[in-house]
């Protein structure tokens, strides 16, 4: 199977239905019978439907959808009790939902759909197009915190989940991390196999976020209309545009170009991650085109910034970014991390996005945006050589396991993801302990 990006952009149906009611929420809710009419806080409707036709309603739609298998998994919960339910799950993904005798019938028609490999996915030639992409692993580091995380704290309505857990406010270090072990993990060789450790963790991050939407749908604070579903299939959508066309771009900008073969496998390895994760077909994206389509009409139409989504961005900043670029840089220059993370976090988002988060303006940005060209032309001179791959995944590697190991130890992070985490801070749902 080829790796190339298909250049093709897909264009779905017109939405049927309609009226003002506001469609309920729940587990059993129908992925086709949704209302034109969008929650209140989304912008620029008219506009959107002049530069995306169809697509538009498909997409403000599915801002009341949540994930009708995972989210009926989860309604099971309160019969099974949390413990057993997440026993079985973990079970189910490390062995098989045959071994799981006593499977509720909602386990197993999720298991159906995870058990069905498309036949698109074809892992061994995304990993084989992927093996030397370590050799900018201190680079990615950066890039994950100042453009793909940021990126989706522009949305006040998408951000609003975080917020009423307390998950960022609890630790930003501890949620980086877990982010991070997620992406290490489906990352890995074999890591997306059936019995892979990436493919389980995914599928924990789908029920993680049907633990959170379960209790978010309970909350009195909780606004439906303005917000629509909590993490809703538009906004997860968005999840794959954050980990796969926002990095790969980030890195260009910053000097450390992937090569075409290997952003074609990021985009084959993320379609199968939004499988995993529950993504619905007309907004799982194929490639670059489509994830390009998805980030302008997310762009276009989010919600406005609140203070919450700025009070997230300068958590990440002081408590995780600004320490991280000081460990890269020479001591002489770590007065300048605060001023270097704010210039490539405005490189990486644009200047809307960063004006709108507060992000202060500096002239790094122009230093910065200078030098990426130079610097991704020196490593493409470098990438023709085989050896040089090579010996700089080498390094890569070695420096991804030092770094995790130093991470784990600075923040005193011994888990994996939330649902694994401690108590002892705020209660989260994926834990139980509401």
């Amino acid at each position: 199977m080829s790796l190339e990006a298909d250049a093709g952009i897909r264009r779905t149906g017109g939405v049927g239905g309609g009226g003002p009611t506001v469609p309920p929420a729940g587990p059993t809710e129908s992925p086709t019978a949704h209302p034109t009419q969008h929650p209140t806080s989304v912008r620029r409707v008219e506009e959107a439907r002049a530069r995306f036709g169809p697509f538009t309603d498909d997409y403000l739609a599915a801002m009341w959808r949540g994930d009708p298998l995972a989210d009926a998994f989860v309604a099971d919960f309160a019969a099974l009790g949390h413990g057993r339910a997440m026993r079985m799950l973990r079970t189910a993904c490390r062995r098989g939902i045959d071994e799981v005798p006593d499977a509720p019938a909602s386990l197993r028609a999720l298991f159906d759909e995870l058990d069905a490999v498309p036949e698109w996915f074809d892992l061994p030639a995304i990993e084989d197009a992927t093996r030397y992409t370590s050799r900018y692993s201190r680079a990615s580091g950066i890039a994950l915190g100042a453009a793909s995380l940021v990126s989706g704290y522009a949305n006040s309505a998408a951000s609003r989940p975080l917020e009423m857990t307390g998950r960022y406010i609890e630790s930003a270090g501890a949620r980086t991390i877990e982010v991070g072990s997620w992406l290490k993990q489906v990352g890995e060789p074999g890591g997306l196999t059936r019995f892979g450790q990436g493919f389980e963790l995914t599928v924990r991050v789908r029920i993680i976020h049907a633990l959170v939407r379960a209790a978010l749908r309970e909350r009195p604070d909780w606004d439906r209309a303005a917000w629509g579903e909590p993490i809703c299939q538009a906004y997860l959508g968005y999840t794959l545009v954050e980990f796969t066309l926002i990095p790969l771009r980030a890195m260009e900008r910053i000097g450390a170009p992937y090569l075409p073969t290997e952003q074609a496998a990021a985009y084959a390895r993320w379609r199968y991650i939004g499988h995993l994760l529950g993504i619905e077909e007309t907004l799982l994206p194929r490639d670059a085109a489509e994830q390009e389509r998805l980030e302008e009409i997310y762009l276009l139409t989010r919600p406005e910034v609140d203070d919450y989504c700025r009070s997230l961005v300068a958590s990440i900043n002081a408590e995780f970014l600004v320490p991280e670029l000081e460990g890269v840089l020479p001591r002489p220059l770590h007065r300048h991390a605060p001023a270097a993370v704010s210039a490539l976090e405005r490189i990486f988002l644009g200047d809307e996005v960063a004006d709108d988060l507060d992000i202060p303006r500096t002239p790094l940005v122009a230093v910065i945006r200078a030098g990426g060209p130079a610097l991704s032309a020196v490593n493409r001179l470098r990438d023709r050589s085989t050896r040089s791959l090579q010996r700089r995944t080498a390094r890569g590697k070695i420096f991804e396991v030092e770094q995790e190991a130093r991470l784990r130890r600075d923040w005193g992070v011994a888990h994996d993801l939330v649902d694994a985490s401690p108590g002892g801070g705020k209660p989260h749902p994926a834990r139980g302990d509401l």
